[in-house]
């Protein structure tokens, strides 16, 4: 069985939506930006129910996160993502489990715990996490997906300051450039999240063209001057920003500077944020209408954004605001398509595995920054010196590479240099020698 991401023409226009429990058809991708003041805790609901919350805030917060989540009436967390060691990022998650016996699936994180610093380690914050939920994390690295939703894609862009693409490896410095930086993609429909990612690594996604024209971006370090670089503005162009902040003298987020660079871009995002910043200085807030909190004193300032099941519109609500934006078109469709697959060779599969890529188009087509990925998360990177010629085919060789064909079945995608996701091949077995070509 084959499914390819195709365009969708339909008019953009603003519609209502209806929930409806138990036809998944009906209901919309909601994505809950928790007000948990100074930190970050994003919860992603697909329309089938399935579960993804990104960090869960400081110490005291997994309250605020379990009051969205009674609401919902959801006691389990498909997938937990923690971006990064810093508190405020997963300070939370620890009472979910413990206090309101939430029960958490799956469980990622960056990484390289026998590498962090003793304090860290020592922290009865870190000890709790790693309790509760750290020690059983899947390291994360650049241009893995995460099993979320069959219907979603995300995958992990960068991881401990190394982004998918680099060649010859950098690590971060620098815990906040460590974070992972994640695309959630459904099918028209684009978000970015990155933890407190600052300029070293937002610059290292852009120079590379990695993550381009998005719907949605939830601002890197909570609207930090260190981070949203221009370069990394110029590729996103959000129509909607979302600004996890607190009323923090110290931090002074948003930064005025930061709020000056979205207002400079073509054309210009809607920029929220979770609550309003009193303490003067560097820091500066967007107007009034846009703030969920405007006391800044409790957790009424939680931003909800609700994408429709034909990822036509995007919903922005809070407090008793309601504001509608389209989807942006995808571009033309691929030309690239996956044309047949050889996951059981005669001889060793690791060397002579075979994927068949076909040119659709009149024009040649590079394939630098083109690669395969399987729904494990590992990567097939096709020749970044090849090109492929007008209505013609290009066979590649696995040679080694990470991506297995599994002899089982799987499904294998082929992504584009914007990391698009732009044609699918599944296929249920193999025999051994056997060609299988798409349907």
């Amino acid at each position: 069985m084959r499914s390819r991401v195709y365009i969708n023409p339909l008019i953009l226009a603003i519609i209502s939506f209806l929930w409806i429990p138990g036809v998944s058809a009906a209901q919309p991708l909601k994505i809950f930006h928790i007000d948990v003041e100074q930190g970050d805790a994003t919860l992603f609901v697909s329309p089938n129910n399935k579960t993804l919350l990104v960090d869960s805030g400081k110490n005291g917060h997994g309250a605020r996160i379990n009051s969205i989540l009674q609401e919902l009436q959801i006691d389990t967390i498909d997938v937990f993502v923690n971006t990064h060691y810093h508190e405020d990022h997963y300070g939370g998650v620890d009472e979910l489990v413990r206090d309101f016996n939430i029960h958490i699936r799956r469980t990622y994180d960056r990484g390289d715990k026998d590498f962090i610093s003793d304090s860290k380690r020592n922290q009865a914050s870190f000890q709790d996490y790693y309790e509760f939920v750290g020690h059983r994390a899947t390291h994360l690295t650049r241009g893995m997906s995460i099993p979320f939703d069959e219907e979603i894609d995300v995958t992990c862009i960068a991881s401990g300051g190394v982004v998918l693409g680099e060649v010859d490896p950098v690590p971060a410095v620098y815990e906040n450039d460590m974070s992972l930086a994640l695309l959630l993609q459904f099918r028209e429909f684009k978000y970015f999240i990155a933890g407190d990612i600052g300029v070293t690594t937002e610059d290292k996604i852009a120079h590379r063209d990695i993550v381009t024209s998005v719907d949605v971006y939830q601002a890197n370090h909570h609207g930090s001057h260190t981070s949203s670089s221009w370069l990394l503005l110029e590729d996103l162009r959000p129509t909607v920003v979302v600004i996890s902040n607190g009323n923090h003298a110290g931090y002074m987020h948003p930064r005025a500077t930061t709020l000056n660079k979205f207002k400079m871009l073509d054309p210009q995002p809607a920029v929220f944020q979770t609550n309003k910043y009193y303490q003067g200085r560097l820091g500066a807030n967007t107007a009034d209408e846009f703030i969920a909190d405007l006391e800044s004193v409790d957790q009424d300032g939680t931003i909800e954004v609700a994408v429709d099941n034909e990822t036509t519109i995007i919903t922005v609500r809070y407090r008793d605001q309601e504001m509608h934006f389209p989807v942006k078109r995808a571009g033309e469709k691929s030309p690239l398509k996956i044309e047949s697959l050889l996951p059981n060779p005669i001889g060793p599969d690791r060397q002579l595995e075979l994927v068949t890529i076909k040119n659709t188009s009149d024009d040649t087509i590079p394939l630098s920054g083109w690669f395969l990925r399987d729904r494990s998360g590992k990567v097939w990177t096709l020749s970044l010196e090849q090109h492929i010629e007008p209505h013609s085919t290009l066979k590649f060789i696995r040679n080694g590479m990470a991506m297995s064909l599994n002899n089982d079945g799987d499904e294998i995608i082929l992504i584009n240099p914007s990391n698009e996701v732009v044609d699918r091949f599944q296929y249920s077995g193999s025999t051994e020698g056997e060609i299988i070509f798409a349907n």
